[in-house]
């Protein structure tokens, strides 16, 4: 008989909504009559895997599937592998029965099929391809106490943690779905004033210490990682945020203006007390070709320019240059940050810095379910040698990969 625990079969929890339920009973042709709400589409899904092993496993792996999409936190790291790891990862049969060892015999390997504790328990390991070649996927689960402190209600949840290492490309990323009121699973009953309070980022990071173990990971230097990943977010804003077509062209036709009062402006330093430095130079044309893109943009009627053809585009970034001066810059949630005069104010500092702290992304689904809207919003920021990943409503799979390798990939 199949069960599944409360923690994924209720709306309460949103690890399986009803897009992905819809989806799931449209492909394997489970017919429901009237109104497809959420409980019984649920309740003719497990009818569906109770028919037998084949479309229980089906079921199980769905919901296994699913845990590693929709509203998540996530942490990305580079993790090299020592010597000893990487030898031992070159025998792939050996490599595997290293890697399950650390699974308890008594587990089974699906996430809705085990009794869980206060303490992580590693559900599953195995491999899968991905873009960026094979990588491990790591399913962890525990208990957790979920407290409202409005509602003064105390419910016991079961807390997935999904880790995923991409062999070649050397990534750890961790993932898990945000919640607040979190607390210590203990046996004895809630008690606020003694459970010890938790939250997702503590869970996640313990998991990525615990992934980093098992595989002997060596250690990095965080100041130069977070280095590196300011410098990748500054690459993704620049591939999002090139120069539309149609005002390249106008700034094409007025270039001998633009070179003009680039010349007039350096003509005033024409003594020994004004020096211009070759390298200046170069500065005074960017100005004013940036302030002429600034004000064909924010006054072109077509706003549809800035995100047509775009797998993303930026309405919120924040960036620390070289003397520690602070940019913070947001458009509204639909409008692209190339519509607003601050974006080109700042220009300068960030490609001069080509270095950007974070950035809000509205993107694009690959493919949106029915009753999703095209685009999703997706923080992006760096920390400590971490890269820190923020999706806000529910996000497919795919889609949650395809951002992530935009920053594993860029160059």
């Amino acid at each position: 008989m199949l069960k599944i625990p409360a923690s994924f079969k209720n709306n309460g929890e949103d690890y399986v909504t009803i897009p992905t339920i819809k989806n799931f009973i449209n492909k394997h042709n489970i017919n429901i009559k009237g109104p497809k709400l959420r409980e019984d589409c649920f309740n003719k899904i497990i009818e569906f895997g109770n028919q037998n092993d084949e479309q229980a496993e089906i079921v199980l792996q769905w919901i296994d599937g699913v845990v590693q999409e929709g509203i998540k936190d996530i942490q990305l790291i580079h993790a090299p592998l020592s010597e000893k790891i990487k030898l031992l990862a070159s025998n792939e049969t050996k490599f595997k029965k290293y890697l399950e060892n650390h699974i308890s015999t008594t587990t089974k390997k699906h996430i809705c099929q085990n009794d869980y504790t206060s303490e992580f328990t590693l559900v599953n390991i195995f491999f899968a391809d991905s873009k960026v070649g094979k990588k491990i996927v790591f399913i962890f689960c525990k208990k957790l106490y979920c407290h409202d402190s409005k509602l003064k209600l105390t419910k016991i949840i079961d807390y997935p943690v999904i880790a995923e290492y991409y062999l070649q490309k050397e990534w750890l990323l961790v993932k898990a779905k945000p919640k607040s009121g979190l607390y210590v699973y203990t046996r004895e009953s809630f008690n606020i004033e003694v459970n010890d309070s938790t939250t997702t980022d503590k869970e996640i990071t313990f998991i990525s210490k615990k992934v980093a173990d098992i595989l002997c990971v060596e250690e990095v230097d965080a100041k130069q990682e977070n280095k590196k990943l300011k410098r990748k977010i500054f690459m993704l804003l620049d591939k999002y945020t090139s120069t539309p077509q149609e005002i390249d062209v106008d700034m094409e036709e007025g270039k001998d203006v633009i070179n003009e009062i680039s010349e007039r402006i350096l003509g005033f330093c024409k003594d020994d007390k004004c020096i211009v430095p070759l390298e200046t130079i170069k500065d005074v044309q960017d100005d004013i070709k940036n302030i002429v893109e600034k004000y064909l943009s924010i006054n072109w009627k077509d706003k549809s320019i800035f995100t047509k053809d775009r797998e993303a585009f930026p309405v919120k970034l924040s960036a620390t240059d070289e003397e520690e001066s602070k940019v913070e810059q947001t458009a509204g949630a639909q409008e692209p940050l190339q519509t607003k005069a601050l974006f080109f104010d700042n220009k300068k500092m960030l490609y001069k810095s080509k270095s950007c702290d974070g950035i809000v992304f509205r993107w694009r689904r690959i493919e949106p379910l029915v009753g999703q809207s095209e685009l999703f919003t997706v923080k992006i920021s760096t920390t400590k040698g971490k890269c820190t990943f923020k999706f806000t409503e529910y996000t497919n799979k795919e889609d949650i990969e395809n951002v992530i390798f935009s920053i594993i990939g860029v160059e």
